[in-house]
């Protein structure tokens, strides 16, 4: 399927619904925020390990609500809201969650040589492993402590690329669920890739602007590095401006169109199904 109809297709929409679009995607940041709250525990450092309730809350809230949001792009290709009580619809919770919790388990084995790559320079940097024998491995890895130590810094980033493709991969399944027909995404996982990545796009002004605004904070985090330590990281005012512009006014507004394009693909890839039967 051609990709032209289907921007021209998530433009109208997003152009048509956007009030619509921005409120629905409110209710899933808040629905995050609910979440991530436990995260707070953290500023209590004997309350800290309370910090970990965020994960199951994160599992049991947010993985239905993706299928809910799913659900409700549909409706709003159908004439309805994508507003409505179908955000936080408790039907069929169990098995909204057990679908989430699938592909949850799929972007962590895409995840996996990045695990294993923050595994280590964590246990790099916090001293977990005697210093002589991190400096023997790093200089084995690139024949010379620090050599070592960036090469692995730079396969962590690299790595990065495939939990992207993984994203990309699987970024139709929930839609498709929510159509009723999980065959859908069956011969177009690699055209859903693709119109993941040409939604990544769409963020790239704000990674402009996060990348000015830590900057600084790069440079330094590569000169301590170095020195095998790590630098306290503290934001400026100006930084933490930049940071909150940037989501407020490049980040947030383009969220809901590029989460429409992989809804509108599929959308269509069945109206041409039904035509052709």
């Amino acid at each position: 399927m051609k990709m032209k109809p289907v921007l021209k297709e998530s433009l109208h929409l997003y152009r048509k619904n956007l009030p619509q679009l921005c409120l629905a995607l409110l209710v899933e940041l808040v629905l995050r925020a609910m979440a991530l709250t436990p995260l707070l525990f953290c500023l209590d450092k004997p309350l800290a390990p309370l910090s970990l309730l965020s994960i199951p809350l994160y599992l049991l809230i947010v993985l239905p609500a993706r299928q809910n949001y799913a659900l409700a792009l549909q409706d709003m290709q159908s004439g309805g809201s994508v507003f409505s009580l179908q955000l936080i619809s408790t039907k069929d919770y169990g098995r909204k969650l057990w679908r989430g919790l699938k592909g949850t388990a799929c972007i962590l084995l895409w995840s996996s040589l990045t695990i294993t790559g923050v595994t280590v320079l964590y246990v790099a940097v916090c001293g977990l492993v005697d210093v002589v024998t991190l400096m023997r491995i790093f200089k084995n890895i690139g024949g010379s402590v620090v050599d070592g130590l960036m090469l692995v810094l730079g396969a962590v980033v690299a790595s990065c690329l495939l939990i992207m493709v993984g994203c990309g991969v699987h970024s139709g399944s929930r839609h498709a669920v929510a159509m009723g027909d999980k065959r859908l995404v069956k011969g177009h996982r690699l055209s859903l890739t693709a119109l993941w990545f040409a939604g990544m796009l769409l963020v790239v002004p704000f990674a402009a602007v996060a990348a000015v605004a830590l900057g600084d904070y790069a440079r330094t985090l590569v000169a301590a590095l170095k020195q095998l330590t790590l630098p306290s990281f503290a934001l400026s005012a100006r930084q933490g401006a930049l940071l909150i512009g940037g989501v407020l006014v490049l980040l947030l507004p383009v969220l809901p169109l590029k989460n429409l394009l992989p809804a509108v693909y599929l959308h269509q890839v069945k109206e041409k199904a039904d035509a052709a039967a």
